[in-house]
């Protein structure tokens, strides 16, 4: 199954992903509609309470239109015989209703309590409003990790997780209940959260084992142990066990494995797989992750890492069911692209490994190529460019060696050393911090290779040769200019934290090739229509400076 992740607060997507014969054509059996396309916002309530959505209101008449785009959109999927599912956050009731009923409702800091009979109440007549004013509906995606509602202007909701895991059980149960029980609809419960029910196996199978298996019901976690980044793992040997959450720091000190949720308890499961990787430029230059997803990157192939690490070890256990991509989407803001090439290769790969695993991803690369028309002489070309930006992606934003923040950059945010500062002493202490900054050069020869084979392919549609140029130019700028950036911050830094004068010298060099590869990024946008969007050097946290413009000035004459 697929989803197109909107910018939640900005216009929905435009995307081939969107059409429904376009995923039928690529083996896809649902699509999953997402958060602002749910139908808890089509429903009015009526039966239960009239006073919510009067007709002759505008969260009365916000509803009616709501619900005439959902059917559109809902009867185009089946319409091409696609299962349809919709993710809903939870606890997201009508702003309204809980005025109304905010004592029954919420606990003593204002929240919504599912442990409280009468949200429970509401929560199932939510699901008997929705599957009865959209039949469409082959089930559900329960999303509770975090709760957005910037395209709801009529509702307000809150994390369930109010009292402890139990909470979880009381939701999983409920739904259960009425989704997979009395409406006989399936219900993909995601794991999602910050660090422990999601990444944590004592959290998992303390909450899991204690629901009873059901034909209909699925738990939905992501490959990865915590968000989709990547860092190498710096002590196979851990036991996340003893840990209370494995969350942002244990990712960037730690590492970020195979989540090792997948697999274990007595549930069925479906592996999330985001395509269009949010920290790692958003399909705006090559960054192959669907090899490394169903055969494991290689900073997981390294002594001591346990298996599974990847889908192909995951295959034959019983209760793997599935993989569901997000073919676009994630996070917040741009990179904006304008072709989706690179990502649909991700998708293209991950969906038809899914409907028949026995293929290699090999294979159905050199498929994908196929249809695209590229010559036969070139796919090998083309795939060791694909792997190269696998490997020049770790190198030039994380490490092989692990121990690196791994948010200093997202979405199009590039940050200074705000972020970093624990990190490199910690590469200070190591004596490690040339050994950091060589892998960044060494990304930079890998970026040097990819934009020279991608001036060596030709497929049929020059349009298309021309973006994959563009793209790989921009690649290479970027990882370039992030590799001066590390030089500046940790010349910097370590001056700053030794009392010892850096080397003037050096720092100007670094400082002027920086200046001279932003403009390079600059004209590369100006000159080329079909260049993705830029990325941002300046930026502040709740008014703190915190880009790498702003760790750069500090460092100039």
């Amino acid at each position: 199954m697929d989803m197109v992740h909107h910018n939640p607060g900005e216009a929905m997507t435009e995307s081939k992903f969107l059409d429904p014969s376009f995923l039928k054509k690529n083996e896809y059996g649902a699509k999953v509609f997402f958060l602002f396309e749910a139908a808890q916002f089509g429903i009015d309530w009526k039966s239960f309470d009239p006073s919510l959505f009067p007709d002759t209101t505008e969260a009365g008449r916000w509803v009616a239109e709501k619900a005439e785009i959902i059917h559109k959109k809902y009867d185009a999927a089946k319409k091409e015989d696609l299962q349809v599912y919709c993710m809903l956050d939870m606890l997201v009731l009508p702003s309204l209703l809980v005025e109304k009923h905010r004592t029954e409702l919420t606990n003593e800091q204002g929240k919504l309590d599912i442990s409280k009979p009468y949200t429970q109440l509401c929560i199932r007549e939510l699901m008997k409003e929705m599957f009865e004013t959209f039949p469409q509906l082959d089930g559900l995606v329960i999303r509770t990790g975090e709760t957005y509602l910037h395209d709801a202007p009529y509702y307000v909701g809150n994390h369930p997780v109010q009292n402890g895991m139990y909470d979880h059980i009381t939701l999983i149960n409920l739904l259960r209940e009425e989704v997979c029980e009395r409406r006989n609809k399936k219900l993909f419960y995601r794991t999602w959260d910050m660090g422990q029910l999601h990444s944590i196996p004592k959290y998992y199978l303390s909450v899991t084992d204690s629901i009873e298996p059901h034909p209909n019901l699925y738990f939905s976690i992501k490959h990865t142990m915590t968000d989709f980044w990547r860092s190498a793992i710096t002590d196979p040997d851990m036991n996340y066990n003893t840990m209370d959450k494995y969350w942002l720091e244990e990712s960037g000190q730690y590492g970020v494995p195979f989540n090792p949720c997948i697999g274990i308890g007595k549930h069925q499961q479906v592996v999330e797989v985001q395509c269009q990787r949010e920290y790692e430029g958003k399909g705006a230059h090559p960054n192959y992750i669907a090899k490394g997803v169903i055969d494991g990157f290689e900073e997981f192939k390294k002594p001591g890492i346990k298996k599974p690490y990847c889908l192909n070890q995951v295959k034959d256990n019983p209760l793997f069911k599935g993989v569901w991509t997000w073919s676009r989407g994630g996070g917040w803001g741009g990179p904006y692209i304008k072709n989706e090439f690179w990502i649909e290769l991700n998708a293209y790969v991950i969906s038809h490994w899914a409907s028949n695993p026995l293929k290699t991803e090999k294979e159905i690369l050199y498929d994908f190529v196929k249809a695209k028309g590229l010559p036969e002489s070139e796919w090998e070309m083309f795939r060791r460019l694909c792997l190269l930006s696998e490997d020049g992606v770790i190198k030039g934003q994380y490490s092989t060696m692990g121990d690196t923040y791994v948010n200093w950059t997202r979405d199009d945010t590039i940050t200074g050393d705000v972020y970093q500062k624990s990190y490199f002493d910690r590469m200070i202490e190591r004596n490690q911090v040339n050994a950091y900054l060589k892998e960044k050069e060494e990304a930079v020869r890998i970026w040097k290779e990819i934009e020279l084979i991608s001036q060596k392919l030709h497929f049929p549609s020059e349009e298309l040769n021309h973006f994959i140029r563009i793209s790989c130019s921009y690649g290479r700028i970027k990882y370039e200019l992030f590799a001066v950036s590390w030089q500046i911050m940790l010349c910097g830094y370590v001056a700053d934290t030794t009392k010892k004068s850096f080397n003037r010298i050096e720092m100007d060099k670094y400082i002027t090739a920086f200046d001279d590869l932003w403009k390079e990024w600059n004209d590369l946008s100006l000159e080329n229509d079909n260049c993705p969007s830029m990325y941002k050097i300046s930026s502040n946290f709740f008014g703190f400076p915190v880009g790498i413009q702003e760790t750069i000035d500090k460092y100039r004459k």
